[in-house]
């Protein structure tokens, strides 16, 4: 049922009434239809929470799938000694001044081979001051650089990638025969830097012979959803190759696409992009699970080095302070709209 809403609370003379069932008509008819007459009495139904995504119900395709003609491919374990390097990273916005922002961005590197964890590193916390010059000095473009100063999520983003691809491809030009991971998705980014690029970190890992591995915990792409229940009915590590239907979704990714279950049982299924000098996905993906240890289904490398670089409350107050010394800043208090437009009653 859909209702419109009219809860006018004494109407100004002046305001001019609208016909809102002939907008409401109009908007509806001008959109894909509505399709509400087509559900079914007594259907399942499986609700969104706070904005977190569905999985497919019972994690059961329930249209054609053209990801149903896709094999699945056994992974095996392979001992083979490898060096696996796990990347991951977190910004946070410090502060905000009269012609910028400022930003610290944390890297967590960790460091595995023959299922034992070697070293890990931090790097950071790094401190971006982010205003107009900065943003014209950093090769983008006019109307993204606008988007950047004017949206913190998206500066907060451009530090981020900048900062992670700077240490992969670093780590992809002097390690080799070895696996790099990192969290994501191998596509390229507007907010890249031209030297340190998705496709020049592919290149050195393609003439050193690593293998770059991005794992996404999550996708949005609903087709993709609805072929969990092909995976999750296999009670061994498995994957299935999506690069051609991909292609048909996104354009040109870079690498394989592919589904992979890296667990037994129930084992969460993740979307993996590869990019494999050699071209033989199930012995990369064999030597991960014989280097790495995998008890919940997720590289626990690439797991430390989320928590490496996870920001806690404790250092973010040190930053600031550190901030106050160094360039002797002048704190400002905030302003509580809430408080101010609403009152401070508590109830």
């Amino acid at each position: 049922m859909l209702t419109i809403m009219n809860n006018n609370i004494c109407p100004a003379p002046s305001c001019r009434e609208i016909e809102i069932d002939a907008v409401f008509k109009s908007t509806t008819e001008h959109c894909f239809s509505l399709g509400i007459n087509k559900l079914r009495k007594g259907q399942r139904v499986l609700f969104e929470v706070d904005g977190n995504g569905i999985q497919s119900l019972d994690r059961r395709p329930n249209r054609y799938n053209p990801y149903c003609t896709s094999p699945i491919t056994i992974i095996k374990p392979i001992r083979t000694m490898t060096s696996i390097y796990a990347i991951d990273s977190s910004s946070v916005r410090l502060g905000e001044t009269d012609d910028g922002s400022i930003y610290a961005v944390k890297c967590g590197i960790a460091m595995a081979s023959n299922c034992h964890a070697l070293h890990h590193y931090k790097i950071g916390p790094i401190i971006f001051y982010v205003n107009d010059d900065t943003v014209r000095e950093s090769e983008l473009d006019h109307k993204l650089a606008n988007i950047v100063l004017s949206d913190h999520e998206s500066a907060k983003r451009l530090t981020r990638v900048r900062t992670e691809r700077s240490i992969q491809y670093e780590l992809s030009r002097i390690v080799d025969n070895s696996i790099i991971l990192v969290d994501g998705s191998l596509k390229a980014s507007p907010l890249e830097s031209s030297q340190q690029n998705i496709k020049k970190i592919v290149e050195y890992c393609c003439t050193n012979k690593n293998s770059l591995i991005a794992i996404t915990k999550k996708t949005n792409l609903s087709i993709i959803k609805s072929t969990y229940s092909f995976l999750t009915e296999c009670r061994s590590p498995a994957y299935m190759d999506l690069d051609l239907h991909m292609k048909g979704l996104i354009g040109d990714p870079i690498g394989n696409n592919t589904l992979v279950k890296f667990g037994e049982n129930d084992s969460p299924i993740l979307r993996v992009d590869i990019v494999d000098p050699e071209k033989t996905i199930d012995i990369a993906f064999g030597k991960l699970l014989g280097n790495d240890s995998l008890s919940l289904g997720y590289p626990e490398s690439l797991r430390l080095a989320h928590h490496i670089s996870t920001f806690n409350p404790t250092e973010i107050e040190c930053l600031k302070g550190h901030l106050l010394s160094e360039y002797r800043l002048q704190v400002v208090p905030p302003d509580d709209i809430r408080s101010t437009l609403l009152g401070s009653m508590s109830i």
